[in-house]
This record gives C-alpha cells, sequence and structure tokens, in this order.
C-alpha cells in the first residue's frame, strides 16, 4: 500500500536504536555489475528505465520515495533492491553530485541540484546528534553541592574531563571543535588550546540548558572571585554562562569556610597540630563621611592551625610528663656560663659553614661561571646538623580560623582571643577543657609581643584551679621571621654609619640609590629591601676579601687555582677577615698600629655571616644549625639592646637545656619553628612567616573592599582562604599560567655589587694598615656581641630574667568551679 508520509521513522524510535548496516551480500552485487558498465554509454539504458517509470504512471521522485521506506512492503525483492541502494557506496557519490552537481560542458550557472534540500536534511540530523549527545554527556557537567570543597575543586582535571566528553561524544566534539577552529588556523594558532575552548563552549551549552550542569561554571566563578574580578564583570559573564552568578559565589564562600571548619575539627581530634596567631590591621575607608561613618583602623586578630605530619604524634601522657619536669627543672636556669664558653663542636660546624659561604660568593660570580672545577667535591655544603624530612608526606596543611574583631595587644585581649580561637576549634566544652588541661600539649606561635602576653598570661594565671585555667598545656614559642627581622635591624643599627663613612651602610644606599632604609622599620617592605641590601654589601666585602687575600687584581685571575687551593683561601679568608679570632687579633695590636677600619669589617664580615648563615639554614630547615647559632643570638640581642628578644632567647634555651622533657624538646625543634607547605628541600620557612602570609591575603588578596568590607564578611571569609589559594594555583597549573604573577621578578644584582666591590677594594678595607682610623665617631660600629657576653658574664641580664619567674605553680585539679576569666577580672 503506498503511504505519502514522507516522516523518517526517528520520530517514533529512538536514535539509540537506529543500526548502520554491515556489508550486505548487495553490496557485492553492486561492484560487479559496475564492473561490467565501465566505460559503456549508459544513455540508452536510463532512457528504458525512466520510460519504465513512466509506464506505470510515476516519475523518479514517485519511484525513489516508494522505493525508501514510502510503501510499505514485504516483498523480497523491492526490500533487496531498497538494501541495494541504500547500504551502496555509490549513495554517497549520490549526494555528494546531488548537493553540488558538476559544471556542464554548456556556459552558465551551475545547476543547482538538491543543495538547499540536503542542506536543510543535514541541519534536521545535526540538531538531533547534537541534542542526543549533549544529553548524553549531560551527567558528566552535574555538580551537586556537596562537591564545593578544597579536595573536589583541586583534584578536577581539565584534561581527563575533555578525554571523557571525547570519547563519549565524538562526533558532538567534532562539530564544536570544528567550529572553533579550521586546519589553517589549527596549524599556525600556538598561544590557544583548541580542547580547552571547546571544553568551554560545551561548558557553557550544558549550564544554559540547565542551572544544574554547572560542574565548570562553579571552578570558573571562585577562580575569578578569588583573583578579585569586579561584580559588574562577573553579571556579564553569568549572562554568557561561563560562571556562576556573583551571589552564587558569595554563598559559595561561606559553604567553602564552614567545610574547612568542619574539616579543621575533625583533623584537631585525630592529628597532631600546632597553632599561631597575629594581630591584623586593615584601613576602613568610607566614600561619604557622616558621624557614625568615618575612615579608621580596625584591629583584629588572626589564627592558623597548622596540622603536622603523623609522625609529630605525641605520646598520650605527655602533659602529665611535662608538667612533672617542669616542676622538677624550673627551680634553676640553665647553665649560661657553658653558652659564654661555647659548644667547640658547634663552633667547628659553624666555621664550615662560613668558609661554605665565602666559597658560595667566589662560584656565583660571574668571573666563575666557566670555572672547570665548580662540581668539585671539596666545595660541596658541609653535612647538615639537624635537618628536618621533606617531600609531600612530610608538608603540612593549614586551616585558617575565622578573623576576629579583638585586639591581641593586652593581656585583657589575648585572654579573649584564646577564648574565641578554643571555641572555633570546638574544644571550648567542659570535657574538652578537661582534656586539653590534662592531656593536651600546645605549641603556641607568634611575633614577640604575642608570645610575650601569653607567657605573662601563662604567669599570671599559675595559681589558678586546674591545669587549662593554669595554661599548663602551652608552650609559648616565638617565631623565627621576626626573629631574623629584629637581626637585621641590629645590623642595621651596628653598622648604619654615615654618607661619607666608606663600607658602611649609609654610604652603600646612597651609593645604590636604595630609598626608605635610612630609619629601621618595623611595617611595609622595609625588611625586605634591608635584607636585600645587606646580602648584596656583604657579597661586595666577601669578594673584596677574595681580591685582598689573594693578592690579586680581580676575581677573575682566581680560576688558575685549584679547587683545594680556593678551599684554603676561602679558609685564610674567614681565619683573617670574618671570625671573632680574627678580630681578637687585630684589637691586641698595640694601640698606635691598631688598623681600625680592617677591624670594623672584619667585624662587620662575620656578623653577616652569622645572618646568612641563620637565613639559608631556615631555607633548608636544618634546625640543628639554627640551634647552634643560638649562643650567638643571645649575645648579640642582649650587646645590642633588644632586651624582649634577649629575654626569648634565654626562654628558648631554658626550655631545650631545663625545662622541656626529650620529647617535647624534639618536638618544638622539629615541628615549631619550621613548616614546609611545598615538600622541597629549600621550602622550609618560620611558622610566623607563613601567618604574616595568611594575613596579607586577610588583608589584601582576599579582601573585599567597600561597604561589604565588614568584620562579619571577614570572618566568613577567612577560613575559605586556603581552598581559594589552592584553586588558584591548580587553575594556573592547569592553564599553564602558574609562572606569571606567582612571584616578584628579581632584578640583575651584579652591577650593584660590582660597584660597591670596586670601591671596597679601592679603599683596601680589608688589607691591614696600621694606625687607620675611622673618621668620625658615627661611623664606629660597636661590637655587639663582646658587649653582650660581658652583660651576660656580670649576671645582670639573667638576673633580671630569672626574677620573674621563679615561682612554683600549683598542681591542684578543680575541675568544679572553673576559675573567672582574666577579661572578668577586670
Amino acid at each position: 500500500m503506498y503511504s505519502d508520509n514522507t516522516s523518517d521513522t526517528s520520530d517514533t524510535q529512538s536514535d539509540d536504536d537506529d543500526e548502520l548496516p554491515g556489508d550486505p551480500i548487495q553490496l557485492g552485487h553492486t561492484r560487479s555489475l559496475r564492473a561490467e558498465l565501465q566505460n559503456q554509454d549508459l544513455t540508452s539504458r536510463l532512457l528504458r528505465i525512466i520510460e519504465a517509470i513512466q509506464a506505470e504512471g510515476m516519475n523518479v521522485p514517485l519511484f525513489m520515495d516508494s522505493l525508501c521506506y514510502g510503501y510499505e512492503t514485504s516483498n523480497a525483492t523491492i526490500r533487496y533492491a531498497r538494501t541495494s541502494f541504500l547500504a551502496s557506496e555509490e549513495l554517497y557519490h549520490i549526494l555528494t553530485r546531488s548537493h553540488r552537481p558538476p559544471l556542464t560542458r554548456n556556459k552558465g550557472k551551475r545547476p543547482a541540484g538538491a543543495k538547499r534540500t540536503l542542506e536543510n536534511f543535514s541541519i534536521q540530523c545535526v540538531e538531533k546528534l547534537i541534542s542526543r549527545d549533549m544529553e548524553k554527556i549531560s551527567t558528566h557537567f552535574l555538580s551537586p553541592p556537596e562537591e564545593l570543597s578544597q579536595a573536589q575543586l583541586t583534584e578536577f582535571s581539565f584534561r581527563s574531563f575533555i578525554d571523557t566528553v571525547k570519547s563519549e561524544a565524538p562526533t558532538l566534539w567534532n562539530i564544536f571543535d570544528r567550529a572553533a577552529y579550521s586546519d589553517k588556523q589549527r596549524a599556525r594558532n600556538k598561544n590557544h588550546d583548541s580542547d580547552m575552548v571547546t571544553l568551554q563552549i560545551l561548558s557553557q551549552c550544558q549550564y544554559t540548558r540547565s542551572h544544574h550542569r554547572g560542574k565548570i561554571a562553579k571552578i570558573w566563578a571562585l577562580y575569578l572571585k578569588a583573583c578579585g574580578l569586579s561584580a559588574r564583570a562577573f553579571d556579564a559573564l553569568h549572562a554568557l554562562g561561563v560562571v556562576m552568578s556573583h551571589k552564587w559565589a558569595a554563598n559559595a564562600y561561606g559553604d567553602l569556610s564552614k567545610n574547612a571548619m568542619d574539616e579543621a575539627r575533625a583533623r584537631i581530634q585525630t592529628s597532631p597540630w600546632i597553632i599561631s596567631h597575629d594581630n591584623v590591621n586593615i584601613p576602613m575607608r568610607v566614600f561619604s563621611q557622616r558621624l557614625h561613618n568615618q575612615s579608621h583602623f580596625i584591629s583584629g586578630c588572626a589564627a592558623t592551625v597548622w596540622i603536622l605530619p603523623d609522625r609529630a604524634h605525641l605520646p598520650s601522657e605527655i602533659n602529665s610528663v611535662l608538667q612533672q619536669h617542669r616542676a622538677a627543672k624550673s627551680r634553676e636556669p640553665f647553665n649560661y656560663r657553658a653558652i659564654l664558653d661555647g659548644d667547640h663542636m658547634a663552633l667547628a660546624r659553624i666555621k664550615k659553614q662560613y668558609i661554605n659561604h665565602i666559597l658560595r660568593t667566589l662560584l656565583d660570580s660571574p668571573d666563575f661561571v666557566d670555572y672547570l672545577h665548580r662540581d668539585s667535591d671539596i666545595f660541596k655544603p658541609p653535612p647538615p646538623v639537624h635537618e628536618l624530612q621533606c617531600g609531600v608526606e612530610n608538608s603540612v596543611k593549614q586551616y585558617i580560623l575565622g578573623t576576629a574583631d579583638i585586639e591581641e595587644a593586652s593581656y585583657e585581649g589575648n585572654d579573649k582571643v584564646l577564648a574565641e580561637w578554643f571555641r572555633q576549634m570546638g574544644l571550648n566544652s567542659d570535657e574538652e577543657k578537661k582534656k586539653t588541661g590534662m592531656m593536651r600539649v600546645i605549641p603556641w606561635i607568634g611575633d614577640q609581643m604575642t608570645v610575650e602576653r601569653l607567657r605573662g598570661l601563662w604567669r599570671f594565671r599559675h595559681e589558678d584551679l586546674n591545669s587549662f585555667d593554669r595554661m599548663d598545656y602551652m608552650i609559648p614559642l616565638f617565631g623565627w621571621f621576626h626573629l631574623v627581622m629584629a637581626f637585621a635591624n641590629s645590623l642595621h643599627k651596628q653598622y648604619i654609619g654615615t654618607s661619607s663613612g666608606i663600607g658602611g651602610l649609609q654610604q652603600a644606599f646612597d651609593i645604590l640609590q636604595r630609598k626608605g632604609l635610612q630609619k629601621s622599620e618595623t611595617k611595609g617592605p622595609f625588611w625586605h629591601h634591608l635584607d636585600e641590601a645587606l646580602r648584596h654589601i656583604s657579597e661586595a666585602h666577601f669578594r673584596a676579601c677574595w681580591i685582598a687575600v689573594g693578592e690579586v687584581e680581580s676575581l677573575a685571575h682566581l680560576k688558575k687555582q685549584s679547587p683545594e687551593q680556593l678551599y684554603n683561601l676561602a679558609t685564610k679568608i674567614v681565619d683573617q677577615c670574618a671570625s671573632r679570632k680574627a678580630i681578637a687579633k687585630l684589637n691586641h695590636v698595640h694601640e698606635d698600629r691598631r688598623d681600625h677600619v680592617k677591624s670594623q669589617f672584619t667585624m662587620l664580615n662575620t656578623d653577616m655571616l652569622g645572618y646568612l648563615e641563620l637565613t639559608d639554614a631556615i631555607r633548608v630547615g636544618d634546625v640543628g644549625r639554627m640551634q647552634d647559632l643560638l649562643p650567638l643570638l643571645l649575645m648579640r640581642f642582649s650587646g645590642g639592646g633588644n632586651s624582649k628578644y634577649t629575654i626569648e632567647i634565654l626562654e628558648l634555651l631554658q626550655g631545650l637545656q631545663r625545662e622541656w622533657p626529650e620529647t617535647n624538646r624534639n618536638h618544638v625543634r622539629e615541628h615549631c619553628w619550621l613548616i614546609n607547605r611545598s615538600g622541597k628541600r629549600d621550602g622550609f620557612l618560620p611558622i610566623d612567616q607563613g601567618q604574616e602570609q595568611n594575613i596579607r591575603d586577610i588583608k589584601v588578596t582576599y579582601h573585599s573592599f567597600g561597604p561589604g568590607a565588614t568584620w562579619d564578611y571577614l570572618h566568613k571569609v577567612s577560613p575559605a582562604i586556603p581552598t581559594l589559594r589552592a584553586l588558584q594555583r591548580h587553575m594556573e597549573k592547569e592553564f599553564e599560567t602558574l609562572t606569571r604573577g606567582a612571584h616578584h621578578g628579581v632584578p640583575q644584582k651584579e652591577e650593584d655589587v660590582a660597584k660597591l666591590t670596586e670601591q671596597y677594594v679601592k679603599a683596601k678595607l680589608h688589607v691591614f694598615q696600621a694606625g687607620r682610623q675611622i673618621k668620625g665617631t658615627k661611623n664606629k660600629a660597636e661590637d655587639f656581641i663582646s658587649k653582650g657576653a660581658i652583660d651576660l658574664e656580670r649576671q645582670g641580664t639573667i638576673d633580671a630574667w630569672w626574677s620573674n619567674r621563679s615561682y612554683a605553680r600549683f598542681t591542684t585539679q578543680d575541675w568544679d568551679e572553673s576559675t573567672e576569666s582574666l577579661a572578668d577580672q577586670f
């Protein structure tokens, strides 16, 4: 029966039911017939076939329509003929020529053929194919709310996702890929990743179909907001389907913070951890001033919980062991005279490190780039003293707590801050307080002022009724980053001199045009600029020493020396130009023959080496080298008038040498001085420096400006910062933009160092000249180390420190009525 219904059977059947034919027998028959008709004139045969069709009351369109499923029949002959046509190789060529007929021999336009019909049909086919594949891969773009965590965001791989979409919807992928790139463009365009572009197009299309399909849109939304994209730009990208809405992103910050805090509370119960906190000052500016709306600074406090590797677990009985050890060993100070006498083994280790620093100055200079024996074993650094383990498995994880609207400059403020941190960590219940007081030991790290306030609270509450109120669980520890800054400021104070004093810091600042370094400061980029200047100045002095002691005109002339000769020469430089022994020898010369200039700059070299040794030991995580320098630091701060850090070093030595059991001593050195977040050998940094970086992110990187910049917002956003930071690094790695903006570019230093070296060589600062004097009293540097040793020897500093801590702490455990807080007492 003939049917005029020309609709495709796909209207009633799923596209998944369509089956492409295999290799039917009709195909072989058609091939044999084609071979027989090869090179024959088919005109007469075609005419007879057309006449036969017309004789049946049909034309070619009606015949083809009836043959190709337009007429329902079970006749085997007709079905055989239909399959022969539809499965033939010729059908493709028929459609191709029908779409674009060949030109005839007669002049004129190309015949229209079936171009419009075939293109309309193709569009319908492609539309159905796109819809089918879009729905097929839609599940991969779904993103339930529970996926909003750091693990889910940073473990997402664009490359793996692309492979999945390609494999499940290859035709759809090729269509969009072809739309984005032509073959010529793909060959010459090296700046764009065609796969990433195609995936983004698909993501936008999926998000347009359903807002539940926002897996990639969510990642982009959080990444771009973390990068500081404005709300208006956010709305524009949301309209294009690139990102989620700005409101969603703001709410997501809250969800990330909540998830991070929940995870932190869980980790605190199962993993070893320490904590640090510091003040945060944020300018709040307004554009329309009112009595109740004025620009001002707000002072609060930020804290970070650092989750340590599992090997940092302390024994369950460590709290009671620590209290017993403290009670037994805190009745007298450590043997400070042994500190003054010096540990000969430690001094020998320090000297080897100093020699290595001197050698590196030569080997890293431009003149020694092509030195043939650079890889000699004799140039290798000395063995580490107590080097911390590195690697990803030994890296720490951080959780930033919600920024609190509490100043921590006072004792009362610190008392409130402690209560707030315990509340946020979920350790404020009576049960958790008792567990903390009797089972936990918590090292608490901060800058000098923070630790001084915590230790003051610890001392003030020594008579409270139980160990939690007495803060027996706490070990207050200063951060080494702030100590390094104090060291640099001490060198600045000691050697600043004047613009006319050759070799001093002020004259070097003038020559190198280093601005803002004339007066010591504690805020802003001062320490960073001072640290760079100290390194450049010391390198110039060391180069001048190589020239003076080596008796050459330039460093290039030393390339003739063997590695052994250079090592011996470096040892000679330390012995004659950069050691306390050299200073003593120069000062024991008769006053008429004493070279005060060489003596002062020998002292400068020695002190600079101590600074370089400390910062290098921190960078590579050698806490043994850091501990070796404690006597030097104690004498420097005592002699330089820094009484606060003198007390901090005394407290640390008292703990290491007397009051802490061995387990706590090792724990403090290995887990409470330095952290490593990257796992790299040179990736160590002090804990308080990590805290300062977190404060920078709170104040600047992820800070919202304008009316929304409230304490509530800061409190809400802070815990999400590690996730946002990790997401940024992840996206930069995925798109290979990690190096852009990750670190500040450092200009070449060679011109600066060479200019100073020329000055120092010309002035012969490191060549002995009998009777040479320093011009101007302000250019004469005081010997802080010797002065500090004398002060400690006279016991005045020791006695003043000990008088504030020689008391007996209570040991009662009355948990029925907890002592009122310090804030309540005030």
